[in-house]
């Protein structure tokens, strides 16, 4: 399968890029190009700061277009993907999805938040990383403007689901919402005690398959989706792989991608 989406990433880029071995800004020091996969391998269950020039390049798997992520980019590779913490609003604008983009590292941080890997600043307060400022993510991210492409989401089971694959983009088949939850919505409705209005808040949803296994999905209320029903049938949900506290979680990134159109099992 890996195989498969390095082929796919190649011919893509192949043909949508004019030049795609060329990114805008090369960096003076010449930094060592290591994959996603080996920059999260530096992660040892505690912050630790990226003290080497290490540069990563990938593609914008997702961003804040559709408001399920917020201050973040999905950065992935042929190797995985990696959340990049960026204190900014409407990154879409800079960071479209499929763009190609480089990363440089060093005198970044990478931590963990329930178990996922995240790319930020030294840690100030309660999280393990915090968001590059703004004014400075021009600093350590560059986009090559001559380049996007369509990212291919891997179609896979809930049990397939593996942690080469967080903050990458699934498609999981053969699924539907358990029945208990469909009246309920992408997100709780919970009243304000300071304001005493009624307010969405974020919130956990759960896939199910044939064989009884079951994913959580987890909206922001945020999100352009939470205006619609959770879809009745069953078939496939495409989003962004995550994972917290021992769960594997699915961010669903727009409606188009939830194609629930075979009937319930």
């Amino acid at each position: 399968m890996r195989r498969v989406l390095v082929i796919s990433l190649m011919l893509l880029c192949a043909v949508s890029c004019s030049e795609p071995n060329t990114l805008v800004y090369q960096p003076a020091e010449h930094p060592e190009r290591v994959s996603v996969a080996y920059l999260k391998s530096l992660y040892r269950s505690m912050p630790v700061r990226v003290d080497r020039a290490l540069q990563i390049e990938g593609y914008v798997a997702a961003n804040d277009f559709n408001g399920n992520l917020h201050h973040e980019l999905s950065v992935a590779d042929s190797t995985g993907g990696i959340i990049v913490r960026l204190d900014a609003e409407h990154l879409y604008t800079r960071f479209w999805q499929g763009a190609r983009v480089a990363v440089r590292c060093n005198g970044l941080w990478l931590g963990s938040s329930g178990g996922t890997i995240e790319l930020g600043v030294a840690p100030s307060g309660e999280y393990e990383v915090d968001p590059i400022p703004n004014d400075d993510i021009g600093l350590y991210i560059t986009t090559d403007s001559t380049c996007q492409i369509k990212i291919p989401a891997r179609s896979i089971t809930i049990a397939e689901c593996a942690p080469e694959m967080v903050s990458t983009l699934v498609r999981i088949v053969r699924v539907q919402f358990v029945e208990e939850e469909l009246l309920k919505g992408w997100c709780d409705w919970v009243l304000d005690s300071l304001s005493g209005e009624w307010t969405r808040v974020a919130t956990t949803r759960h896939l199910i398959d044939m064989k009884g296994d079951t994913l959580d999905v987890r909206t922001s209320p945020y999100a352009d989706i939470v205006i619609t029903s959770l879809p009745s049938g069953s078939g496939s949900v495409e989003g962004l792989l995550g994972y917290f506290n021992r769960r594997y979680q699915l961010r669903v990134l727009d409606g188009y991608h939830v194609q629930m159109t075979d009937p319930r099992f």
